[in-house]
Parts: structure tokens; sequence; C-alpha cells
């Protein structure tokens, strides 16, 4: 029997048109109507383009015809399946069979949820639509080489006896190839494309495409073969209301795991990237191989993972992407990792979290060189040169930080690798190359001791991995006293024309000196100075006073122990104005509040705007200021850590100042 889901609206009816429209609920949810149909009372209308979504895959909504994730499946909890919308409005699905055998399951695919069918029930659509081109990212249960099931079809079927069927990615058996992920396409008679079918329970990302006779499989052109002369020879668009877990001839049930199905009515070859790597990036795919890299390319074009052949492995990351209703603030690689984020054993499982929030079209992305997870003695010539004889990991992995993600939380998992350190954090150490050429012997490294190590778990507590740097992980330190300073609470503030730099270490043991540095550019430091170290017990706080003309600073600390060894802060800027208009309390900001000194020469009313690197503006403020001295402070809780800018506008005075939060 069908059971329809449920939907709460109460309708009144609206007049008869051949019009689209869009609505905004009481929940903002946007949904797609058509007349002649129901509009619940007390919502707003807006009129859209047929294909105006406010959200869509990768930001591609040209001729979006289904799209359905499990993320907004219910029960959210998990339980039996209650209802799956269509974001595009087009569709509402009900129940063909037993209901209680569709279900959603929590935190399956890269802390992501799934809809888990078991080969008894389907979900039936309502309205036809136009099919093309189709993406899902699905898993299937048993072995390969047996009747899995598919994902998606038409309810209707082509005409011929013999090739009827349509559907997109059946892992199946027929009578010549078996054990393969199948699909096809046509009218009346279907030609079909087939590819390896993958091993039980392991999430891929399926692309097929009626042009070109397209089948790929994360990223990469799959097909080993095809039936009655693929695809192209048949048809390359195909009309049908849509039903999930069987094919058209209702005898291919899905065994399986749905974590989200994607249908154009056209061929979508230019933004089938953006459309995988939205994928890819949400679920914890690796796309493409390190002999054939693919890049990952945002909604906005921005490419936040460029294809490296020498780590394009267990490509995993954490990132925003407003266009695509993404926010992935937890992410491990699903070949490595799991749902939970717990680790395979003996893989080395990284669990990457956001510390602060994540704004639009910033990513943090991670990808390993895929090298022993053995250990090797460190030398003059393996590096870096402060751990000379300690051991380390022989695999290093690569960072991509797209629009200056701030700190994050970085997990290691243990277990299996029999890791010379044991179960003492204070043996580990993660340690970046920061010119990210991956030869720790060269350039500068920097060092960030493990926070604590329980039940295999080991973990860097907010730690900055910048773009492009390569790290790795000490496992048993030798004699390492310059691993172990740690610079806290370093920040900058401008006195009038005077910079004070204030600093605190909280472990100091067999220190020499910190060297104050100034640089205009961050690539070329000079010395400002240097303040002697105490080396007493418990954090001990520095202050450091640089007199400056107008100009625009960054800072760092060079502190060096009594071997010479060295370590350098991270950087710190500060602007000293040519005139009093314009100041930044303090530098980074304290607090989440960015304090702003403004010395106007009479009465104005100001526009205060927050600014970030791509020239977007995040917050203004507008105040009525008196002449002379104003305080004004600016609530930064909601931006991610990173680089942002200050405009004042006040009458005819104009100034910016950079900051960091």
């Amino acid at each position: 029997m069908k059971t329809p889901f449920r939907t709460g609206h109460r309708p009144v009816r609206a007049h008869q048109s051949a019009q689209t429209l869009w609505i905004w609920d009481k929940k903002l949810h946007l949904s797609k109507i058509f007349w002649p149909t129901f509009i619940p009372i007390g919502w707003c209308l807006f009129i859209f383009s047929s294909n105006g979504y406010a959200q869509s895959p990768g930001g591609v909504n040209t001729n979006l015809q289904l799209w359905v994730k499990a993320g907004s499946a219910l029960p959210i909890a998990g339980g039996t399946l209650t209802r799956w919308p269509d974001q595009t409005g087009l569709n509402t699905f009900t129940t063909s069979g037993t209901a209680s055998s569709i279900t959603t399951v929590v935190s399956t695919v890269n802390f992501n949820p799934v809809v888990r069918f078991t080969g008894v029930a389907t979900l039936q659509g309502n309205r036809s639509i136009q099919w093309s081109e189709c993406t899902a990212v699905v898993s299937w249960a048993g072995a390969a080489n047996t009747e899995r099931g598919t994902t998606i079809s038409p309810t209707t079927s082509g005409t011929e006896p013999n090739d009827a069927s349509r559907y997109f990615f059946r892992s199946g058996v027929e009578a010549g190839p078996s054990g393969y992920v199948y699909a096809g396409m046509g009218v009346d008679s279907i030609g079909f494309e087939y590819a390896a079918a993958p091993p039980a329970n392991q999430a891929n990302i399926f692309t097929a495409s009626g042009v070109d006779d397209v089948l790929t499989k994360n990223g990469l052109d799959a097909r080993v073969g095809d039936l009655f002369g693929g695809f192209t020879k048949r048809a390359t668009v195909m009309n049908g209301i849509p039903q999930i877990g069987d094919r058209s001839t209702d005898d291919a049930k899905l065994k399986g795991d749905i974590a989200e199905i994607i249908v154009y009515g056209s061929n979508n070859a230019t933004n089938r990237n953006k459309v995988e790597s939205y994928l890819a990036l949400k679920y914890g795919l690796s796309l493409g191989t390190a002999a054939q890299p693919v890049n990952y390319t945002s909604s906005a074009g921005t490419v936040f993972w460029p294809g490296l052949s020498g780590y394009q492995h267990n490509i995993f990351g954490i990132g925003a992407d407003a266009a695509s209703g993404l926010t992935q603030t937890q992410s491990n690689s699903m070949n490595s990792g799991s749902g939970t984020g717990a680790g395979q054993s003996a893989r080395g499982n990284l669990v990457l979290n956001a510390v602060g929030s994540l704004s639009d079209q910033q990513f943090l992305m991670i990808g390993t060189d895929s090298a022993s997870l053995g250990e090797e003695t460190i030398t003059a010539a393996i590096g870096p040169s402060v751990a000379i004889s300690s051991l380390r990991l022989i695999r290093t992995w690569k960072v991509r930080n797209t629009h200056a993600v701030g700190n994050v939380r970085l997990t290691f998992n243990t277990s299996g690798l029999g890791l010379s350190g044991g179960t003492t954090a204070s043996n580990y150490w993660l340690v970046t190359d920061n010119d990210g050429d991956g030869n720790f012997t060269t350039g500068t490294q920097s060092t960030f001791h493990a926070s604590s190590l329980t039940s295999n778990i080991l973990t860097f507590n907010s730690i900055p991995l910048n773009d492009g740097v390569v790290f790795t992980i000490i496992t048993k330190p030798s004699s390492m006293s310059v691993l172990s300073i740690d610079c806290q609470d370093f920040t900058t503030t401008v006195q009038q024309t005077t910079a004070l730099l204030q600093w605190t270490i909280g472990n100091e043991t067999n220190m020499d000196y910190y060297e104050v540095q100034r640089s205009s550019n961050a690539t070329s430091f000079l010395s400002a100075g240097s303040v002697t170290a105490r080396n007493e017990t418990g954090p001990q706080s520095y202050t450091f006073r640089d007199q400056l003309s107008p100009g625009n600073y960054i800072y760092r600390i060079r502190m060096v122990d009594r071997d010479g060894n060295d370590q350098f802060s991270g950087l710190r800027p500060l602007t000293i104005a040519g005139s009093t208009l314009l100041q930044i309390r303090s530098n980074p900001v304290v607090g989440n509040r960015l304090q702003l000194a403004i010395d106007l020469p009479q009465n104005n009313t100001a526009l205060i705007s927050i600014i970030n690197r791509q020239g977007k503006v995040l917050l203004q403020r507008e105040a009525s200021l008196q002449q002379g001295f104003n305080l004004v402070t600016m609530d930064c809780s909601s931006f991610a850590g990173g680089l942002y800018f200050v405009r004042l506008e006040a009458g005819s005075e104009r100034k910016t100042l950079s900051f960091l939060k």
C-alpha cells in the first residue's frame, strides 16, 4: 500500500494559472508550487524564475529537476521515514510497500545521515520530470556479485521487450556482464553503460549523463562496457515520474543507503565538477586519484582543492558554501574513517573540527601522500632540525586553507599502529612545514604539542593549519626543548604612535630571549628589539613597546633557547594611522569585541563597515559621533578567525584598517 507523508499545511484555494510560484513558509523553507494548488494562510509569495532555487547542489540550478538529501529526511534522530522532501518542490513522495522498512540512519557517511532501504519498499513521486543527468551518493549492502538493487528510475519503462527497464545506478547481475553498476537511458528502447560494482557498504559518487555516454565514479570515467549500444544510441533525455529504490520494471529493489540524489533535465558537463565537489566535501569522499587528480570547485567557482598528484588520497575537509546550503564543520575521510569519525584500525584516521564558525566560501582541506604510517628516525637530512634523533611518521599531509579558516581541532587515531610514543600524550607533536614543499629541513617549521591521548585518539586543540603547509606527527621525542614553548595571548595594541606587544609563555624552560620582529609585507622581517627570558616557574608575561611612524606593520616573536634553537609565533598586524581618525584598540580582537577609537574634527554621522578579504561587507553600523574622541565597539562573534578590514566613512573622511579575529 502507499503511505503518504504528513505535510501539516492548512490550505486556501488559489486562482488557476500556468505560473510557477515560490513560497517562504514560517520556518523560512523555500518551496516551489504550481497553479492550480493551495497556498497556506499567512504566507507571503515571491515570484522567481522556474529554476530560481534559493539553494542548489554546487550552486547549479539550471534545469534542476529533483534533489533529495538525507539530511532533510525525517525523523532527524533516526527511525521509520516519515518525510523526504524534494528540495525543488516538484515531487512529493509516498511509500509503496512496508513503510517501516525505509528508515533514516544518523551519522553514516562523514557525520551525515542516510535513508536506508532493505529491498522491500520504494518511494513514489507524483509529477513527471525530465531526466538527462543524475548524480547520487549511494552504497549497497551485500556482495558485489549479487542483485543489490536500484537507486532511482522513472516509474515507466521503454516498449522494447528485451531492454525496457530504465534507471540510474543499479548494482546487479545480467545474463552477460554480472556484478556491475548499470545505468540505462532511453525512450522506447534502452541503452546501458556499466561500471565495476563497489564493495559492500562503500559510499561513492556516481554520475550518469545521456550526453557523451557518461558514467563516472568519484569524478573519473568508470565505464567498463555497454549494452545495446550505450546511452547515446538510444536517447539523451527521457521523461517520467521518479521512484526511489527500484528500476522501472519493479524487479530490482534497493538494499542499501542513499545520502543524496540530484537529477538535471539537461547536460550538466560544464558545472558537473561543482556538484561533485559539493558532494565530495560533504561526505568525505575523494575525487580523482594520484594518476588523475581532480580539482574541487565551490559554487562561486573557487578551486578550494587543486588536483595534487602527490596528495590526492583520503581528501576531506570542512567548509561553508551558502549557495549549496552546506556548512560542514566536522569531517574525516571515509577511506580511513567512518560516519561517526571512528577510525578504521591501522589507517591513521584524522578528524577535523572547526573551532569557530565558518563564513561562506571558507574551506580547509587535507590530503595525504599515502606514504607508510610507520616511523622513521629524524636525521639532518629529514628534519626538522629541532627534533634530531626523534621518531616521526613517514606519512605527510597537505593543507589548503581558502579564505583564512581560523584555528581547528585535529585528532589522529593511533589504533593498530604500534607507535613508539605509546599512550603518553607528551610524546606527540604535530609539525608543520610552513613553506609547503614537504622538506622539513628548509624554510621554517611550527610545532604543536598534543593536548591529550585518550582511547587511542590523539588530540591537537585549537591549532592553525595555514594554506599550503605540509604536516606530519612526531611520535617519540629525543631532546626537544624548543618544542615545549607555549606562546599564549600574543596581542598588539596601538597607543598613539607606539605599538604595544604583549605575550605570555606558558611553560618556560631553558629559554634565552624573545626577539620581536617587524615587517611591512609579512615576508621580510627586521629585528625591533629583544626581551630576556626569565625562566621562572609558572606562566610568564612579557611586554615590548615599539615607536613607529604611520604605516601598516606585521609582528612576530622569535623565541630562542639557550642551545640556539628557535621557533616563531603567529603573525599579528598593526596600523599606525597618519592621523588619529581611526585606531583599533586591540589587534587581534579580544573577547569578540572590536574596539575602535575614532577622533572626528566635528559632529558627524559615521558609517562603519567590516569587510572580509574578498571585499564582501559582513557588517555595517551607522553611528552619530561627536567632535573629538569616540569609542565604538563592534560585535565580531559571528566571524570565523582570520583577517578582516574595518572601514570608516564620516563626511569627507575615509579610513580603512586591517585586523585579526
